[in-house]
C-alpha cells in the first residue's frame, strides 16, 4: 500500500494548516508537511498511550537512545547520549541555543535562500541578521562566509551561523569537504555553527548526509524525525552537543526540555526504533514523484528549470520565465488554484522561485503541473 497521498477527499478530511489554509478548490503543495499515512510503530504507540492515559510529562531517556542507535545505523555517527537534551521542537532548539551562546546580543549569519522560519525565529530572540547568497548551484559560498564571519569578528559582534544541512529549500546535501572547510573558517573567526539537520533522513543517498559535529567538535545540532516522519503536530526534539560544546548545552534550561510533549517524545521514540521500513518506502515513493515531476516540468512547462534535490521532499523552481509577475505563488492560487510556496519568501535570492512539496499523491502532483500549464498556455495564447 502506497503511503504518500491518497485521493482529494480523503486529505480533505485533514485537519492541519496545509489543508486548511485555502479554500477546497485549490491544491495545497506548499508548507513543509507530508501526506502520509503514519508509520505503523507510531501510530501504535500514540493509540496504546492515550488508551491507557498515559499522558503525562516525558521521560528523554528512551528518545536518546532511540536516535543515537538511528544516526550510528544510517551514518556512522556515534553519538554520546550525555550530550544530547530533549527539547520542544528545532526551532526552539536552535532559539535556545543562540540566546545561550550570544548572551548579549549579536549577529545570527544564514543562507540566502533559507529555510523561511530562520527569519522568524532571530526575530523571536533579538538578533541581527546577515543573509549570505549561495553559489549557482545552490551550494555553501565558502568564500562569502568567511568574508561575513570576519566582518563579525572585525566589528567585535559576536556571531553564530545557522546551517541548514540539508539545505531548505533548494535540497542540496553539503559534503565533508564543504563542511570540514566550514568548520575551520568558523573557527578561525570565532563564529559558532548551529546546524538544523531536520531534513537528514530524506538525502536520496544515505550516506551522502554529513552530520555537521563530525566535523567540529565545537558546533551543536538541532533534529528531530518530525519531518522524516510526517509528526510535525507532535512537538519534539533534540539539541546535540560537540564534545567542546558540552559546556554550553549544560546551560539550556530545563523548562525547553519540560515543553517537549510526552507523547511526541514517545511517537518520536517508535519512529527511530521501528519505522525504518516505513522511512525506506517513503524515500522510494519521493524518488518516482521526483521522476514524475520531472517528466512532467519536460512535457509541459520546459520554460521551468529547476535542480532535482539530493534531499527533502520539496522541489525548488525557478518560475520567473512564465511571466506571473513578482510573486508567482500568489498568481498561481488566484488563476490555476494551485498554492505554492513564495520564493521570495525564502530571501532575495528566491525571487522568481516558488516552492512545490512533492510529499503527496502522484494525481496531485500531476494535477498541479497541468493547472499551471493550462494556465500559461491560455495567457501565451
Amino acid at each position: 500500500m502506497r503511503i504518500l497521498g491518497a485521493d482529494l477527499s480523503t486529505n480533505r478530511r485533514r485537519t492541519s494548516v496545509k489543508w486548511q489554509a485555502f479554500p477546497p478548490d485549490v491544491l495545497p503543495l506548499w508548507v513543509a508537511e507530508m501526506d502520509a499515512l503514519l508509520a505503523p510503530a507510531v501510530a501504535d504507540e500514540v493509540v496504546a498511550l492515550i488508551e491507557r492515559g498515559d499522558t503525562g510529562y516525558p521521560w528523554p531517556a528512551p528518545y536518546i537512545e532511540a536516535f543515537s542507535a538511528f544516526a550510528a545505523d544510517l551514518w556512522h555517527w556515534t553519538v554520546d547520549p550525555t550530550l544530547v537534551r530533549t527539547v520542544t521542537d528545532v526551532m526552539v532548539g536552535m532559539e535556545e541555543l543562540t540566546r545561550i551562546l550570544l548572551p548579549q546580543g549579536g549577529r545570527v549569519i544564514i543562507d540566502d535562500p533559507v529555510y523561511d522560519a530562520f527569519r522568524l525565529h532571530i526575530e523571536a530572540v533579538g538578533r541581527d541578521v546577515v543573509r549570505v547568497p549561495l553559489t549557482a548551484g545552490f551550494r555553501l559560498d565558502l568564500e562569502a562566509l568567511e568574508q561575513a564571519f570576519a566582518a563579525a569578528a572585525g566589528e567585535r559582534i559576536p556571531a553564530v551561523y545557522w546551517l541548514c544541512n540539508p539545505q531548505n529549500p533548494t535540497g542540496t546535501v553539503p559534503s565533508r569537504s564543504e563542511l570540514t572547510d566550514l568548520a575551520r573558517i568558523a573557527g578561525r573567526h570565532g563564529v559558532r555553527v548551529l546546524s538544523d539537520e531536520i531534513h537528514a533522513p530524506l538525502c536520496v543517498v544515505h550516506r551522502d548526509f554529513v552530520p555537521y559535529l563530525t566535523v567540529d567538535p565545537n558546533g551543536v545540532t538541532a533534529t528531530s524525525p518530525s519531518k522524516s516522519f510526517s509528526l510535525a503536530g507532535l512537538k519534539a526534539g533534540l539539541v546535540v552537543a560537540g564534545t567542546q560544546a558540552a559546556g554550553d548545552l549544560a546551560q539550556l534550561h530545563p523548562v525547553a526540555s519540560y515543553a517537549a510533549s510526552h507523547i511526541a517524545v514517545r511517537a518520536h521514540t517508535a519512529a527511530y526504533r521501528d519505522g525504518r521500513q516505513w522511512l525506506e518506502q517513503v524515500r522510494v515513493e519521493l524518488a518516482e514523484n521526483r521522476r514524475l515531476l520531472r517528466d512532467l516540468l519536460d512535457e509541459r512547462l520546459p520554460w521551468v528549470t529547476w535542480q532535482e534535490p539530493a534531499a527533502t521532499y520539496l522541489a525548488w523552481l525557478d518560475v520567473s520565465s512564465l511571466g506571473l509577475g513578482r510573486l508567482p505563488s500568489q498568481t498561481l492560487v488566484k488563476h490555476a488554484k494551485v498554492a505554492l510556496s513564495e520564493g521570495v519568501s525564502y530571501g532575495s535570492a528566491g525571487t522568481g522561485y516558488v516552492r512545490l512539496n512533492l510529499a503527496t499523491s502522484p494525481a496531485i502532483i500531476t494535477e498541479a503541473v497541468e493547472r499551471i500549464a493550462d494556465l500559461v498556455q491560455e495567457w501565451r495564447a
